[in-house]
């Protein structure tokens, strides 16, 4: 296999055939072009997760850290732990049932804002705005939600190697942190409840977070929780609209729509790849990867392994292979005959805000049924496609008609 297929347009629109090579003849492929080790199988791309000390997220100092300051995910030390349990509360368990509300008034505004209820544009008019406008409201922000959402899309842009969109990248990030610091202010006022005063007051053995450090928070919150939840909500529409059987049986239990998500975060996951630098030399299938290597595991191939997941092409979400419920804490599923996706990591880095990104996609999907009717595509429309850095994987928009 050539370097060159990772970066085809044929690669851009249809991966599979290109991971499927992989699965079966290159589990460990060195790309020439990027200078970085690729894992593809399960078993591989787990313990790439699991063995965070062998593969180290520090690479994240070199991408994500340049444009938003230090975060959570460039750390494995017990700083990470630490910080995590400062952070984390909110976004899990009954505590993140109090954002429920909120959720549902961000969703509601949203439709009311459709310019024609018989015809959306799911992308334009619902998922590429709905996650911002609930961290924003969480956080307490107050302003142009349009603002933010072009702030963001810019700093997700500055994580590329073009120098003049590294540029952009650091000024939107300039821009948003100069928005933030006032609410950085007064966080111990009684009457402050959003997660900013939350986190500013919250203290756990002794160590508090610095204001860089909320900011960053702040600031990885709106491109990880904002970008990919827009386009798993996207690629769960795609999903379903495309099967038939899957919307009559929607319609039938809306409680299956938590199946749907799931299935949606194995089949198109919203983010194709993670990267890591081996801290040691390691062999994988009589490979040797070398120490300081930069790593990318293929969270996209890794969920159609064939020895993991049964017709994995298939969009299915009534399989028996897999987790297909709310996602444990760790990520990790404890039922042995049933693997979980890799869509919000694993383990130490386990995506804070997991439950909130479900919960945004079953909320909002809910209630777009609920107001507009029965969904369906009446014309031909593009799929999924590898989008920014490579590592995106969405459809770009998606017109849906309705019948009440």
């Amino acid at each position: 296999m050539d370097s060159s297929a990772l970066y085809s347009d044929e690669y851009r629109r249809n991966p599979e055939i290109v991971w499927k090579e992989m699965l079966n003849d290159f589990p460990v492929f060195y790309d020439d072009i990027s200078d970085i080790w690729w894992l593809t199988r399960y078993a591989d791309v787990k313990n790439f997760f699991d063995d965070y000390q062998t593969f180290s997220s520090s690479t994240y100092e070199l991408t994500t850290g340049q444009v938003v300051g230090p975060t959570l995910i460039s750390r494995d030390d017990y700083g990470h732990v630490v910080r995590r349990k400062i952070v984390a509360p909110d976004f899990v368990g009954n505590r993140l049932k109090s954002y429920e509300d909120l959720i549902v008034d961000c969703v509601t505004n949203l439709i009311a804002r459709f310019s024609n209820p018989n015809e959306v544009l799911l992308v334009s008019e619902f998922s590429s705005l709905l996650p911002v406008d609930v961290i924003s409201a969480i956080l307490g922000m107050e302003g142009d939600g349009q603002l933010f959402r072009q702030w963001v899309t810019e700093m997700i842009m500055g994580l590329n190697d073009s120098p003049k969109l590294r540029q952009r990248g650091l000024e939107a990030s300039a821009a948003f942190c100069s928005h933030i610091a006032p609410l950085l202010n007064d966080v111990d006022h009684p009457e402050r409840t959003d997660h900013i005063a939350k986190i500013a007051r919250a203290e756990i053995e002794g160590e508090r977070l610095t204001r860089e450090e909320i900011t960053a928070f702040c600031g990885l919150l709106f491109i990880a929780g904002g970008e990919t939840t827009d386009k798993a909500i996207a690629n769960m529409w795609w999903n379903v609209l495309n099967h038939p059987e899957t919307l009559e049986a929607l319609l039938d239990d809306k409680s299956l729509w938590d199946n749907a998500f799931s299935e949606t975060m194995r089949r198109t996951p919203a983010v194709i790849s993670e990267e890591r630098f081996a801290t040691k030399s390691v062999e994988i299938h009589g490979i040797e990867i070398p120490k300081g290597a930069k790593v990318r595991a293929c969270l996209g191939a890794a969920h159609l392994d064939p020895s993991v997941f049964e017709d994995p092409l298939s969009f299915n979400i009534f399989r028996s292979d897999m987790h297909l419920g709310k996602e444990n804490r760790s990520g990790v599923s404890k039922d042995a005959a049933r693997s979980g996706h890799f869509g919000f990591g694993l383990g130490k880095h386990f995506c804070i805000g997991y439950e909130l990104a479900r919960n945004e996609a079953i909320i909002g999907s809910q209630l777009i049924l609920e107001h507009l009717g029965t969904p369906r595509l009446d014309r031909e429309q593009s799929g999924p496609v590898i989008q920014a850095r490579r590592s995106f994987y969405a459809v770009k928009e998606l017109i849906v008609s309705f019948q009440k």
